[in-house]
């Protein structure tokens, strides 16, 4: 039989009865902040950039002459002019997923023999934004950008398409591409936010 042990209630001095020392305790936080100037933005009105590792909607890189290495063996078995998405329809994206089912992807087999992507949608109501479909792409093609605001009147228009993504990883790339990879764009943004970091 498991024996219950019971605290008792710590019984107040008369001083901190009178004078709420608990309670004065508990306001010291407040108290200490209480005229240092907020970080909260005025949303709509005032908006962030995120940094450039921020994961946001999801897009698609194009063919640029910007590509890994990976991608020019397999650009051999696949059908991509410049300026297209470079997805090569390899499926990983979706198999690294955790809801594989918000991507519907199609590819053809070309008179040439080559493949080429004629469909690549993705609903991102089902979306977890865990970027594992970004990590798994072996050609730099599936990207997440800083775009943040994503809400819809209906859901239908929350599966977005593979021309869309292009679009949009073209606009990224242009904004974004030579930016260092880190997570405030400089230490003067970050220090205006967050205050200058003391390290013990």
């Amino acid at each position: 039989m498991v024996k219950i042990k019971y605290l008792e209630r710590p019984s107040l001095s008369i001083w901190e009865k009178i004078f709420f020392i608990d309670f004065i305790k508990g306001l010291k936080v407040t108290f200490k902040n209480l005229l240092q100037k907020t970080i909260t933005t005025k949303y709509p009105y005032e908006k962030l950039t995120p940094p450039k590792r921020f994961r946001g909607v999801h897009a698609h890189r194009v063919k640029d002459g910007n590509e890994p290495p990976s991608f020019s063996v397999l650009e051999k078995f696949m059908d991509i002019e410049t300026g297209e998405s470079r997805c090569v329809a390899c499926y990983m994206c979706q198999q690294a997923c955790p809801m594989p089912s918000l991507f519907v992807i199609e590819a053809e087999q070309l008179p040439n023999g080559k493949k080429k992507v004629k469909k690549f949608e993705m609903n991102l109501l089902n979306c977890l934004y865990c970027g594992l479909c970004v990590d798994a792409c072996p050609v730099d093609c599936l990207i997440m950008t800083d775009i943040y605001e994503m809400a819809q009147y209906q859901r239908k228009n929350c599966v977005i398409h593979m021309e869309d993504m292009s679009e949009r990883g073209k606009d990224f790339d242009r904004r974004r591409l030579k930016e260092p990879d880190r997570i405030w764009i400089d230490d003067s943004e970050r220090i205006k936010l967050w205050g200058q970091v003391k390290w013990s």
